[in-house]
């Protein structure tokens, strides 16, 4: 049996639907990126990390919006504003202060 994406696209040759836009492209993201070292981290949740007794973990990251260097990995049991601001406040102890974060 082939995939719905495989009958979508069949559909769409034989011309019996229309194709329809998925959502923004990718010019009209806005970039972070910046022109020079320490003038933006990105703090971010990411990931799910399934332990073995069956709690799922989260990762906070900071990222330099230059460089992707990245400056805070934490993995935390709750993503919440406090895990966030102890990680931020762990990378501004080794790498100091960025313009913005």
């Amino acid at each position: 049996m082939p995939s719905r994406a495989t009958m979508h696209r069949v559909l769409i040759r034989h011309g019996l639907v229309q194709p329809v836009s998925r959502g923004r492209r990718s010019e009209d993201y806005t970039r972070w990126q910046r022109s020079a070292p320490m003038q933006l981290w990105q703090m971010d949740i990411v990931g799910g990390i399934l332990l073995a007794d069956g709690t799922e973990c989260k990762i906070v990251t900071g990222i330099d919006g230059h460089s992707c260097y990245c400056v805070a990995a934490t993995v935390v049991a709750r993503p919440t504003g406090r895990a966030v601001c102890l990680a931020l406040a762990d990378a501004l102890g080794r790498y100091g202060s960025p313009m913005s974060c």
